[in-house]
């Protein structure tokens, strides 16, 4: 069974970032990683475009519904994540060292969105990495029936996880580089 770990965190909590902080750091360690993380422009409560990016290729997809600006509820547009399906299935089919998806939100909670491709890497053995915040961790709790390991969102705790849990080899090599820095 593959490594399977979702970083918890709070609405409002700057995501982007962490997962931007994550994969590059993860990259540097010489790690192969593919699906997909969320950047956006606007504040978080009041974005006025939002994009998944494929980390293999750079290429970003709108996943965002134009209701106006501020718009309140739901305004992911789930025929853009379809569009960006293909590099999640790229990237199983690479067999890559990691597969993050930026998160288990609403559309996988009914069973919508990406969640095909949580199961298809799970069923490649591929070590996955996503993101869950309430309302939506009920749902997450059901779907890997006690599968996955909840991370603290911080920066150390998600690349530990990943070294430790994804490729250990890297890990041990990661600390000694620590420990001789310091």
């Amino acid at each position: 069974m593959p490594a399977i770990a979702a970083i918890n965190y709070r609405r409002h909590f700057n995501l982007e970032d962490l997962l931007q902080r994550v994969s590059r750091e993860l990259k540097n360690s010489g790690l192969r990683l593919g699906g997909l993380i969320q950047t956006s422009n606007g504040l978080a409560s009041c974005a006025t475009e939002v994009h998944v990016v494929d980390l293999r290729t750079d290429e970003a997809f709108d996943i965002w519904e134009d209701r106006g600006q501020c718009a309140s509820g739901c305004r992911l547009r789930e025929s853009g994540l379809a569009d960006a399906s293909g590099a999640l299935e790229g990237a199983i089919a690479d067999r890559v060292d990691l597969l993050i998806i930026n998160r288990f939100g609403r559309a996988e909670s009914h069973g919508r969105g990406l969640i095909d491709y949580f199961a298809k890497a799970m069923d490649h053995n591929i070590p996955i990495l996503t993101c869950v915040r309430p309302p939506y961790d009920e749902a997450w709790q059901t779907f890997h029936s006690g599968l996955a390991v909840d991370l603290e969102p911080d920066l150390n705790t998600v690349i530990q996880w990943v070294l430790s849990n994804c490729c250990p080899a890297k890990a041990v090599q990661k600390r000694t580089e620590l420990d001789i820095a310091t």
